[in-house]
C-alpha cells in the first residue's frame, strides 16, 4: 500500500561557499531458519555465509557476549567475557568485527566475528577479541563507506578533550586506527569520516552541545584542521553522510554540508521549513553512502530530507495510529527502512519510493523484552543485516531472537537461546555498508 506523504515547503537554499585548500587530494541447537537460502529480489547474490549474531547477555553471569552462527543455527560454544558492561554494540564497516563500546570504562573492545574471505574461499574460525581501543567516554559511532569514526566525548572535569578514531576493518584487525585526532574541547559530539577528510564537531561554550563543524584533513596518523563551516548548528546532535553530503541536526533545523572535491558549501534548513514546531527538532539520522536522501528523526516524526533541494517530506508511517517509535534502521543496501513501534508492530518501508513494503503486527511483545543495554532508550534491541536482509529483535522475556525477512515481509522461526538477550550486532561477510549511527545514545532525539 502506498504510503501517504506530507509534502512540506521547499527550502530556498542559501549556500555558503567554503573553499578548503588542502595539501592532499582528497557492534545450543535452536531449530531452523531460512537465513542462508531465501532469494532476494534485488539480486545482490547469496553470501557464502549468512553471518553470526553477537549477543550481549542479561543473565547475571557478568558482562558476556555469546555468538550465534546463523548457518549452523546454533550458539557457538562458550562465551566472550567483556572487561565491562557494553554501552553499545556496533558492526564494523566491512562487517567482520563488532565493537563493544564501554563508555564509562573509556575503552572499546574489538570482537572478531571469525568470518572472512581468504583467497577464493571463506574462512570460519572461532570468534575472539582482536584488541582494545582507548579514549575518554566513547559514545557516537558513525559509518560511511569503508570507514567508521568513533567519537570520544572526553571529560572536561579531568581535562580530557574529545577525541576521534577513524577505523576500517583492516586497522581493526590489529586494534589500530587509520588516524586519530584530539579535539580542542570536551563535548558530546560526532564525527563524519569522508576519506582523507574528517568533519568533526566543536563547542565554543563552556558547557552544552557543540554548535560548530570543523574540517580536518588527514596527515599520516593524525589530522590537521583546515577550516570551520561558518554556519552555526546550535545544540548539534546527530549526523549522517552519503556520497556527496553530510548532515547535522541542530536545535533550530539541520545543517547540510556539500563536498565537491576540495570545495565545501553549507546551508541551513530551518525547523519551520522542515515542518517542525515548538520544541521539535531533528536529533538523529539514518543514512547510507548510496542513498540520495537522509532519514531524519524528530521524536516520533520521520522526515525524508533531500539535500539536493534542501527540502523535506514527512513519512506518515503511523497512518493515524497512536504509537511511538521504538527503534529504526536501514538494511545494508539501504533498500528498506525498518521502523519498530512501541506496541511491537514492525513496518518495512521501500526506500525507492518510500512506500510501505510490509506491516507486521505484533512482531514482538515489547513488554516481555527487557530494556536493551545499548543505551539508546529502546526497549527492543534490533540489528538489520544479512544477505538476504533480515531484522533481528532481542526478546529477553522469551529468551529468543525474533527474525524478520525484509524482502518477504514475513516472520521466520525465532532463534531460541538459553539466556535473555540484550544488545545485538551482526558480523559476517559483505561489501555493503550501513551508515546510520546505528543506535543513538540519548533516545531518538539524539
Amino acid at each position: 500500500m502506498q504510503r501517504m506523504m506530507k509534502n512540506l515547503k521547499h527550502h530556498a537554499a542559501l549556500p555558503l561557499s567554503l573553499v578548503v585548500a588542502l595539501a592532499m587530494a582528497g557492534c545450543n541447537e535452536t531449530g531452523t531458519s531460512s537465513l542462508g537460502s531465501a532469494e532476494d529480489e534485488h539480486d545482490h547474490g547469496s553470501s557464502e555465509h549468512p553471518g553470526r549474531l553477537v549477543i550481549a547477555s542479561r543473565d547475571g553471569a557478568g558482562d558476556q557476549l555469546y555468538v550465534y552462527d546463523l548457518e549452523e543455527g546454533a550458539l557457538l560454544p562458550g562465551s566472550l567475557a567483556l572487561d565491562n558492561a557494553p554501552s553499545a554494540l556496533y558492526t564494523s564497516p566491512g562487517k567482520r568485527f563488532v565493537l563493544a563500546l564501554q563508555r564509562t570504562a573509556n575503552q572499546v573492545q574489538i570482537v572478531d566475528g571469525g568470518l572472512y574471505y581468504h583467497d577464493d574461499h571463506v574462512d570460519e574460525v572461532a570468534p575472539g577479541f582482536a584488541g582494545t581501543l582507548t579514549g575518554p567516554a566513547p559514545t557516537h559511532y558513525r559509518v560511511h563507506g569503508e570507514q567508521a569514526a568513533i567519537f570520544y566525548d572526553g571529560d572536561a572535569g579531568s581535562s580530557l578533550m574529545a577525541e576521534v578514531d577513524v577505523v576500517t576493518d583492516d586497522t581493526l584487525e590489529s586494534a589500530s586506527s587509520v588516524a586519530s585526532q584530539t579535539l580542542a574541547s570536551a563535548h558530546h559530539g560526532v564525527a563524519e569520516p569522508r576519506g582523507d577528510i574528517l568533519l568533526a564537531t566543536f563547542r565554543t561554550a563552556a558547557s552544552g552541545l557543540p554548535e560548530k563543524v570543523d574540517v580536518y584533513h588527514q596527515h599520516d596518523d593524525h589530522y590537521h584542521k583546515e577550516d570551520t563551516i561558518s554556519l552555526d548548528c546550535p545544540d548539534l546532535h546527530g549526523a549522517g553522510s552519503n556520497e556527496d553530503y553530510s548532515i547535522f541536526g541542530c536545535s533550530d533545523g539541520v545543517l547540510i554540508v556539500h563536498q565537491d572535491g576540495e570545495d565545501f558549501t553549507a546551508q541551513h534548513v530551518s525547523n519551520a521549513t522542515l515542518g517542525l514546531t515548538g520544541s521539535e527538532r531533528v536529533g538523529s539520522f539514518d543514512s547510507h553512502h548510496e542513498l540520495a536522501e537522509f532519514v531524519g528523526y524528530a521524536g516520533d516524526r520521520v522526515l525524508i530530507i533531500d539535500p539536493d533541494t534542501a527540502s523535506a517530506t514527512e513519512l506518515d508511517w503511523t497512518e493515524g495510529a497512536s504509537v511511538s517509535l521504538d527503534n529504526h534502521s536501514l538494511d545494508p543496501h539501504a533498500e528498506h527502512l525498518v521502523l519498530l513501534d512501541d506496541t511491537g508492530d514492525l513496518r518495512i518501508i521501500d526506500t525507492a519510493d518510500w512506500s510501505e513494503h510490509a506491516h507486521l503486527e505484533d512482531a514482538i511483545d515489547p513488554d516481555s523484552a527487557a530494556p536493551a543495554s545499548s543505551g539508546h532508550g529502546s526497549r527492543v534491541s534490533m540489528t538489520v543485516a544479512g544477505e538476504p536482509a533480515h531484522a533481528f529483535l532481542s526478546d529477553a522475556g522469551n529468551q529468543n531472537i525474533v527474525v524478520i525477512h525484509l524482502e518477504e515481509g514475513s516472520i521466520e522461526t525465532p532463534l531460541a537461546l538459553n539466556f535473555p538477550p540484550a544488545a545485538l550486532a551482526w558480523a559476517g561477510l559483505g561489501e555493503a555498508h550501513e551508515d546510520g549511527d546505528e543506535h543513538d545514545h540519548d533516545g531518538h532525539d539524539h
